[in-house]
């Protein structure tokens, strides 16, 4: 009997090795090549979830081995995603439909910052020396945005809701934040300008006036969210889900214990010095997406644009990953 167990056994071993490598590496022996999914972030608050599920090795904890890796702009972090070379990334949902026309097939599977008005402030600010404090007075003003982009469509969303004509808002492409930010507080090429928090909380205590504060307006315009392809989606399921429970683990800490991350908060999204005394880690929402009306209002400003030929639909934009 103990040669036929030898003999079944050696004829086993020949069969795997002649016949049937390529499966016999898929059993638990090649589990070890775990796949590194690499995730795209700019160094702004809305990051900062994941910074934290880095830094408290979250990621590990779940299961999933994730690699954050930052970029200097929203520019080449898009270029990165269509070249392949990134899973998933922190960004907009103006971008993420970008992405899809460009033939990059992602999906939404949480939000950054935005769940709820307050979350994710921008503010559009007029220049110290200028005399505009009211959203009526941008009529003929010069206000800088960065054309094409979510501060357009935010831009287009505060003029329809208070009753500003767009058409005579002279718009003055300007789509580097920290130049925009010098250059309101000058206020020589332009009287206002649209930024986020905490460049905008920045312009205000340099003595820019605040026109248009987004967290006080009826509707709740402007959404960052996280998105990964949909090739890891379907085929790694498993994965995306365990890197969304660290994802939202991280946001139940950063909400918990806001103090505790400040100094990381103050570090990774750049804080400018002159606004880190009255800094505030940003609060977020745990297990949220964007709601259809939300996603629908950005598709038809983007086809109003010609950014896009036509609409996608919610489920193109957004996967509910259990």
């Amino acid at each position: 009997p103990m040669n036929r167990v030898l003999r079944f056994v050696l004829a086993a071993v020949l069969a795997c090795s002649a016949l049937m490598l390529t499966a016999c590496q898929g059993s638990p022996s090649g589990s070890n090549d775990k796949k590194t999914y690499k995730i795209g972030v700019l160094r702004i608050d809305d990051s900062l979830p994941l910074y934290t599920a880095e830094t408290e090795k979250l990621f590990a904890k779940h299961g999933v081995d994730v690699q954050v890796i930052e970029f200097s702009s929203a520019a080449d972090q898009q270029k990165a995603m269509e070249a392949g070379e990134l899973d998933g990334m922190m960004t907009d949902m103006i971008v993420t439909a970008l992405l899809k026309k460009a033939g990059t097939d992602v999906r939404v599977v949480a939000m950054a910052l935005g769940a709820v008005p307050q979350e994710g402030r921008f503010l559009v600010v007029s220049s110290p020396n200028s005399s505009i404090t009211t959203p009526q007075q941008l009529t003929g003003a010069s206000v800088a945005i960065s054309e094409n982009t979510m501060m357009d469509y935010l831009m287009n969303q505060y003029e329809q809701e208070l009753g500003i004509p767009a058409a005579e808002v002279h718009t003055v492409q300007m789509p580097n934040l920290a130049l925009r930010t010098e250059a309101v507080l000058a206020g020589k090429d332009i009287q206002a300008a649209i930024l986020p928090d905490p460049l905008a909380a920045y312009a205000v205590q340099q003595g820019a006036h605040v026109v248009i504060d987004d967290t006080k307006l009826q509707k709740n315009y402007s959404q960052s969210v996280v998105v990964l392809t949909q090739d890891m989606i379907e085929k790694h399921h498993d994965d995306a889900a365990h890197f969304l429970d660290a994802y939202n683990e991280a946001i139940e800490k950063l909400d918990s214990q806001p103090d505790a991350y400040r100094d990381m908060a103050m570090k990774k999204a750049n804080i400018p010095a002159a606004v880190a005394g009255s800094y505030r880690t940003p609060s977020y929402t745990a297990h949220a997406l964007p709601t259809e009306e939300e996603v629908s209002r950005i598709m038809n400003w983007m086809v109003e644009k010609g950014l896009l030929p036509k609409a996608y639909s919610y489920d193109e934009m957004v996967a509910h990953v259990q």
